[in-house]
């Protein structure tokens, strides 16, 4: 299973799970007791933002919609965020959560 490890603006490790291709990372964390907030849930906020610290190369960052703001390289909407339908199993995603 691909590991998320997320982090607060901090830099602390919240928790890790293990993350699948069907739903955003936010919803998933969240399912997880992650206190990701989210606002608008379609991309167009930045209440959710994370920034990457590993792995970004294994995420849709518009797998559930479309993203309607800007962000930095390194950052992502995790209410639309998700993995890739080619994401190895092993792979590891490190984000910091900016609202965390």
């Amino acid at each position: 299973m691909v590991k998320i490890t997320i982090k607060d603006n901090q830099g602390q490790s919240i928790n890790t799970f293990d993350a699948h291709q069907d739903e955003s990372l936010g919803t998933q964390a969240q399912d997880q007791g992650i206190p990701i907030p989210f606002s608008c849930g379609v991309g167009a906020c930045r209440t959710c933002v994370g920034r990457v610290h590993k792995g970004k190369e294994y995420l849709e960052e518009e797998l559930i919609g479309p993203k309607h703001i800007t962000t930095e390289d390194n950052e992502v909407l995790t209410c639309i965020c998700g993995l890739k339908s080619d994401i190895p199993e092993e792979a590891e995603i490190e984000m910091e959560i900016e609202n965390l």
